[in-house]
């Protein structure tokens, strides 16, 4: 008899700990849940990014711009060329660098032009490349100036007429 009511009592033993076990289960997964739970929205709250703060990812954003006075000045083979043009400075220029360098600046792109020829500017490809030649010579006056330097970062026509 006394083996039966041992029997017994560890049966239902038995029958328990399948039931502590499981609360003990939920009650660990819960607290797993709550922790993460917390040290998530403590992540977002303290070391996210907020929106203010995120950087911009897109194209930088376009600086000033200065309009350059028209131009017109003779080419290498006896031609003419009369442009106006906008400059696109570097975000967070200024364009009084540009204004107190315009003589230079205007200098600069006579030299260059003087160096083409008509053949070269009636072209697309021509124009985009006197652009780009006018861009690096700009930029080399400007960097010889006192600091700080503003850059031309592109070159725009407005108007552009080779004869």
């Amino acid at each position: 008899m006394a083996t039966t009511k041992a029997k017994a009592a560890q049966a239902a033993e038995e029958a328990q700990a399948p039931k502590k076990g499981k609360k003990r289960l939920v009650l660990i997964v819960l607290l797993v849940l709550i922790v993460l739970g917390g040290g998530g929205g403590a992540y977002e709250f303290l070391l996210a990014p907020h929106p203010a703060t995120k950087r911009h990812h897109g194209p930088p954003l376009p600086g000033p711009t200065y309009t350059f006075p028209q131009l017109t000045t003779n080419l290498d083979d006896g031609h003419i060329v009369q442009l106006q043009m906008v400059l696109q400075l570097a975000s967070g220029d200024t364009t009084a660098e540009v204004a107190h360098d315009l003589d230079e600046l205007n200098n600069a792109a006579i030299l260059t032009f003087g160096q083409m020829s008509y053949g070269q500017l009636l072209p697309t490809a021509g124009r985009v490349a006197a652009a780009s030649a006018l861009e690096g010579a700009f930029n080399h006056v400007l960097a010889s100036g006192a600091p700080p330097h503003d850059e031309v970062v592109g070159i725009e026509f407005t108007s552009f007429i080779v004869q």
